[in-house]
């Protein structure tokens, strides 16, 4: 059984993200591989727990991300565009964003790769 997870494998997870329902084929095309090969890596990748459900919910700490964190984060001068580019830069994986009652208040569920990332984030949204 696969162990570890390459490019590919992470190619095929975004794309899952996006369309949880694509084709195989479709896939396949997407990822530079064969509805069977693809078919292939997405099983192995749901026998190693990354993917998990129909609805494709990444195991995050078997991904990689293994800083979890929930931040409450209250914008004061950025735009929420501002906050949404810094929640899908590379290094760091939203579960769920909260809007809450009050200006601008948000509760973030979120993965990091490290504390370094979770640090660059928290430093990102400061001044917003």
């Amino acid at each position: 059984m696969k162990t570890k997870i390459d490019a590919t494998d992470v190619r095929i997870v975004e794309e899952l993200r996006k369309n949880a329902r694509i084709t195989m084929k479709e896939l396949g095309a997407r990822v530079f591989l064969t509805g069977q090969a693809v078919r292939n890596r997405v099983e192995q990748l749901e026998d190693m727990g990354i993917l998990q459900r129909y609805t494709i919910n990444v195991n995050c700490p078997v991904f990689g991300y293994k800083v979890h964190a929930v931040i409450r984060v209250q914008l004061r001068h950025g735009p929420v565009e501002a906050l949404k580019a810094c929640c899908r830069k590379e290094g760091r994986r939203t579960i769920h964003c909260y809007r809450t009652t009050g200006d601008n208040l948000y509760f973030l569920d979120m993965y990091f790769l490290d504390m370094e990332a979770l640090d660059a984030f928290l430093a990102e949204v400061e001044p917003l």
